[in-house]
């Protein structure tokens, strides 16, 4: 259903609350569910750069524009299990190459994440290994200068992901897990504790555990501006560069995931490259939808 949603023809002119009926069409249509899983969040353009948009206050309702990002981050609900997948989009089929740069960072530090989980493995470890993605990704594209040490120690992946690595899914669509009894941290590491997920900061994984992993970047001028202005994190930052992402919203990707004896195997299945996403778009399968005929 979510992949539903994405091709090159559908898009441009519709509004996001339309994307997101042809999603809950599939849901109920073909997978047979009785509900979603969430409010589908499903921002455009600079709009992307919202975390939880499309809740009451803000419906989905931006039309969508030739050359917007597409940002969906939905989920059904299937006998009481539900799912949590996000694809990020270009509406018109081809990646301008800002888009293109920003989504293939996200890609390899869902890739730096995905390679190191394995039983064992802690919650706190992924995601410094997270971070350290990004910020190594952001360096090399020259958005940042600098280590990697000391770019996280400045805190600059809050800058650019301002959210938690992933959640527990299951019976809920952020689903229980983790341990709180496990909050046994100094002093010195309770300043790098992450404060979106604490139950799951020492959780080590174990096999059969379901989770979902969601690294995005953004460029939301609230939170680079003052970033800027910012003895420590300004000097650590190109200006030149930064502005010409700015405006084109951000990128989130999730997988969902299960944790095997030696790793872990994608259980999400949408098309993921860019290659795949743009040869998906330029041959969308067929619908049944007679309204989609008009955009």
């Amino acid at each position: 259903a979510v992949v539903s949603t994405q091709s090159g023809h559908y898009g441009r002119g519709m509004m996001e609350y339309q994307a997101m009926s042809i999603f809950t069409y599939y849901c109920y249509m073909y997978g047979g569910c009785r509900e979603v899983g969430y409010i589908p969040i499903c921002p455009s353009g600079d709009r992307t750069k919202i975390l939880h948009y499309g809740g009451q206050s803000a419906p989905n309702d931006k039309q969508i524009q030739d050359g917007d990002l597409c940002l969906f981050d939905m989920g059904g609900e299937y006998h009481c299990y539900l799912t949590d997948i996000t694809t990020t989009f270009p509406v018109n089929g081809t990646f301008t190459q800002v888009q293109r740069t920003t989504y293939e960072m996200v890609l390899d530090t869902v890739h730096a994440v995905v390679n190191r989980i394995r039983p064992g493995f802690t919650w706190r470890e992924a995601r410094i290994v997270c971070y350290r993605a990004l910020l190594r990704n952001l360096v090399e594209q020259g958005l940042l200068v600098g280590s990697v040490d000391d770019l996280y120690d400045a805190k600059l992946h809050r800058i650019f992901m301002p959210h938690g690595i992933g959640h527990f899914i299951g019976g809920d669509v952020h689903d229980v897990g983790g341990n709180a009894s496990l909050w046994c941290w100094s002093d010195a590491e309770a300043k790098d504790v992450d404060w979106y997920d604490p139950d799951l900061e020492w959780c080590p994984l174990e096999k059969n555990m379901v989770l979902t992993i969601e690294p995005g970047c953004y460029y939301n001028n609230v939170l680079l501006d003052p970033a800027l202005a910012d003895p420590t994190q300004g000097k650590l930052m190109v200006k030149s560069e930064i502005d010409k992402y700015r405006g084109i919203g951000g990128v989130r990707i999730e997988e969902v995931f299960i944790v095997t004896a030696d790793g872990c195997e994608i259980i999400s299945d949408v098309p993921r490259t860019v290659t795949e996403i743009e040869e998906y778009m330029k041959n969308p399968p067929p619908h049944d939808i007679p309204f989609l005929d008009a955009f």
